[in-house]
């Protein structure tokens, strides 16, 4: 039997996110979330952005993403570490907050909380 092999719980979500400064809204979407990170749906579009857009020298990806969610609005550094491709134009983005400030772990605790299943 395989397990869930994650540090954090995820749960369900639907939000918009809008990704860098001062933030491209794509009509990408926040499908899931934990204390970890999200799970973006995005186009093509959005998938040049983040595998392009700003790797450091060692092929870091980090960017600003923003969302509202219940409770509050956040905005977290992310680092991409994965892609996945769905279709010819949707894609799914794995991104890994990077240093979650103490309200919005909370913010985000309490919804996940909130929504386990």
């Amino acid at each position: 039997m395989l397990t869930d092999s994650r540090l954090h719980t995820r749960v369900e979500a639907d939000f918009e996110v809008r990704v860098g400064i001062p933030g491209d809204n794509t009509g990408a979407r926040i499908v899931n979330i934990s204390l970890g990170g999200i799970a973006i749906l995005g186009n093509q579009a959005l998938e040049q952005v983040l595998k392009n857009g700003y790797a450091n020298a060692r092929g870091i990806s980090d960017h600003v993403v923003s969302f509202t969610i219940p409770g509050g609005e956040l905005s977290e550094v992310c680092r991409l570490v994965h892609v996945r491709r769905l279709s010819e134009s949707r894609f799914e983005f794995g991104m890994k907050f990077v240093g979650l400030n103490r309200k919005n772990r909370e913010i985000i605790s309490n919804y996940v909380n909130r929504h386990v299943v």
